[in-house]
């Protein structure tokens, strides 16, 4: 903004002082124009200097609310999505919480987790479970409802991809493996 009003009041000032030597007549209105100029141009340059200060001296703590100082929030990415739910990162990518306290199971060791409705036996079942679907999938009209479950998250805060295999989930968690 500095550099823009800058700029804006050098071709000004051009303007002015080519004025001068074409326009001998108005000489004195185009060197007082050009002096306003100057002015402003000083004025926009300590105004803006003066706005970036509390930014440079206090960090990113520089508005004041109720008293306190809060943290800056423009292009401040928040744990949040729009309807409130938990927004988790993984490998740089956002995902939301859309679904807790799941439960998952497979019937056979090479079948990937999934919801669990009917029977299983419970030694394939993962219980209290939530469902991590893409962040920009869950925005919209539907939140999520039609997005794919690109992982899991089980009740220790383990995540874990949702093509893994009943094994494949106990093999990782006991290595401490997977995403965290």
């Amino acid at each position: 903004m500095r550099n823009l009003g800058i700029a804006i009041a050098g071709v000004t000032f051009i303007i002015l002082m080519i004025k001068v030597g074409t326009d001998p007549d108005n000489k004195a209105k185009y060197l007082k124009l050009a002096k306003h100029v100057i002015i402003a141009t000083i004025l926009i340059t300590l105004s803006l200097t003066l706005v970036e200060i509390p930014k440079y001296y206090f960090g990113s703590t520089v508005e004041i609310t109720d008293g306190q100082l809060a943290d800056m929030t423009i292009d401040k990415i928040e744990d949040k999505d729009c309807q409130g739910r938990e927004v988790v990162t993984i490998n740089g990518k956002r995902y939301v919480v859309t679904d807790t306290n799941k439960k998952i199971a497979a019937l056979t060791d090479d079948e990937a987790l999934h919801d669990a409705f009917g029977l299983y036996s419970t030694a394939k079942v993962v219980e209290n479970v939530s469902y991590l679907r893409p962040f920009g999938d869950c925005q919209d009209f539907w939140k999520g409802y039609y997005a794919d479950i690109e992982y899991y998250r089980d009740a220790d805060g383990f995540i874990f991809p949702s093509s893994y295999t009943y094994p494949q989930y106990v093999n990782y968690k006991k290595e401490g493996g997977g995403i965290q």
